[in-house]
């Protein structure tokens, strides 16, 4: 937590119950809670589930094959064996209970970071959202502590974690929050934030700006042969299977409409002001820089409470605006959570894909879309990559359906979603979102001598520390439970 010279008085209450539940949490977890009315004790309990879901991972064990991507292991200077992270991972784990209607019945936003390596909650307000937190721009140097040398991996510059050189107001997602009482540096959020593309790119369709069934044409700069696909289409590339091609063809669209800055005017009009799509070629609708994409767990958190269109006013703005589902029309709605339930990437917090291995561990409960499936082998491939395991059983003891989104990296790790139960299981309704600075540049102990990084051995495929794996299956317990499920006081 920052020093109190920096601590408003409007913040003193939520220090105030910091330092309360401190006197309980387990391990010393520190745990903040908004005060929105009734959902005060249900949103506590959520949050020190999450806490103690966190907990139990045990993310300072991984191992880093260091900043330089296709260097470790195998190259000639790096060491016997991958070495522990250095510091607790960077997550930002939210989530919104819903009942059965789809209307909020608690809301936590908790962060893990080297600044609060026991996980912190933070306060939440009336609106679901938070302004308790100075949100930071991802920096990689910052989390590497400078730049190393791709030829030997010796350190060329030092850069400190909060200074050499300190933060600035530019390195701000959201402007203003110099008093809050909470700083994080928040990961990027790799291919989830082509939700916020497919969003802004529907409320168009929406204006009659866009058609969905026209086509548009799209030139690929590494292949410079142009492609024509209808708007549908490219839609449906971006989000179920993570088509990069088909992103940089909708935010070139967006920038040929001359709606970026629409984009992130909307979203910020409707109070989700981390949401942003910034320094984006008009030219190839690519160059997705670190910082400049940005997205906090608890405003896509929202964005998904939009989609799934959830009845009545779903939370005021600061300026005192109503937010409901209806700013994306019912078709619009329908759509992109039919896209997101389509999702091929079930390699994350679900691990369908990898159903009956043994390692990966067990996820989130959910099943695999029958249009990724061999009906011949059962086996699941998805954009070239063929996880080699028959996914029928695993869809069999399906619990829930868990419409969303991912995003991977070397850095960085993302997923997105709905949680909804299937006939005959017990209820769970929920959003979840989870960004972690933890893409396959980490592994699991296990790899740490390994020649070859799980990711790129053909033996084993797995990009992922299976801890993530391991927290959507408790994540699973925390919506199921009874307390979970009846969460108002």
């Amino acid at each position: 937590m920052t020093s109190w010279d920096r601590l408003g008085r409007r913040w003193l209450p939520a220090l105030v119950l910091v330092l309360t539940l401190l006197v309980w949490t387990p391990a010393g977890a520190a745990l903040s809670i908004g005060n929105f009315e009734g959902m005060r004790g249900g949103s506590r309990r959520l949050a020190q589930a999450l806490l103690e879901a966190l907990a139990a991972q045990h993310f300072d064990e991984v191992i880093d094959y260091g900043p330089l991507e296709d260097g470790c292991p195998g190259a000639s200077w790096c060491p016997p064996e991958a070495r522990r992270i250095a510091h607790p991972p960077n997550i930002d784990l939210a989530v919104i209970t819903l009942d059965a209607s789809g209307r909020p019945t608690a809301a936590a936003d908790v962060l893990l970071s080297r600044d609060h390596p026991r996980g912190i909650a933070v306060p939440i307000g009336s609106d679901l959202g938070t302004d308790a937190v100075r949100w930071r721009r991802w920096n990689t140097d910052r989390w590497n502590g400078g730049t190393f040398s791709d030829r030997d991996g010796s350190q060329l510059t030092t850069m400190g974690w909060d200074d050499n050189p300190p933060f600035t107001s530019a390195d701000d997602i959201v402007p203003g929050r110099d008093d809050a009482p909470v700083e994080f540096m928040e990961p990027y959020p790799a291919s989830t934030f082509k939700l916020l593309v497919a969003f802004h790119t529907l409320r168009l369709v929406d204006d009659g700006v866009i058609d969905l069934d026209r086509s548009y044409v799209y030139t690929p700069e590494e292949t410079g042969a142009p492609l024509s696909r209808t708007n549908r289409e490219w839609l449906d590339k971006m989000i179920t299977e993570s088509d990069n091609d088909s992103a940089k063809a909708l935010i070139k669209q967006l920038h040929d409409l001359d709606e970026i800055d629409s984009l992130n005017d909307g979203l910020r009009h409707l109070g989700l002001g981390t949401l942003q799509v910034r320094g984006t070629d008009p030219v190839t609708g690519g160059h997705w820089g670190v910082g400049q994409l940005t997205l906090t767990s608890l405003d896509a958190a929202r964005l998904l409470l939009i989609v799934n269109g959830s009845p009545g006013v779903l939370w005021r703005t600061p300026e005192g605006r109503a937010v409901r589902a209806d700013v994306l029309s019912r078709d619009s709605r329908e759509l992109l959570a039919d896209m997101l339930a389509q999702q091929g990437w079930n390699d994350i917090l679900t691990t369908t894909n990898w159903c009956g291995r043994g390692y990966p561990a067990d996820g989130l409960p959910s099943r695999v879309a029958d249009r990724w499936i061999d009906p011949q082998t059962g086996t699941v491939t998805v954009a070239g990559k063929a996880f080699g395991q028959d996914v029928r059983p695993c869809n069999t003891r399906a619990e829930v359906d868990f419409a969303h989104k991912t995003g991977f990296t070397y850095n960085f790790l993302a997923d997105a979603g709905i949680v909804h139960s299937l006939p005959g299981h017990p209820e769970r309704h929920a959003i979840v979102v989870m960004l972690a600075n933890l893409g396959s540049r980490y592994a699991d102990p296990r790899f740490a001598a390994a020649a070859r990084a799980p990711c790129t051995d053909p033996g084993v495929g797995v990009c992922y520390t299976e801890k993530f794996a391991r927290l959507g299956r408790a994540l699973t317990s925390v919506m199921g439970s009874p307390r979970a499920g009846r969460l108002l006081p």
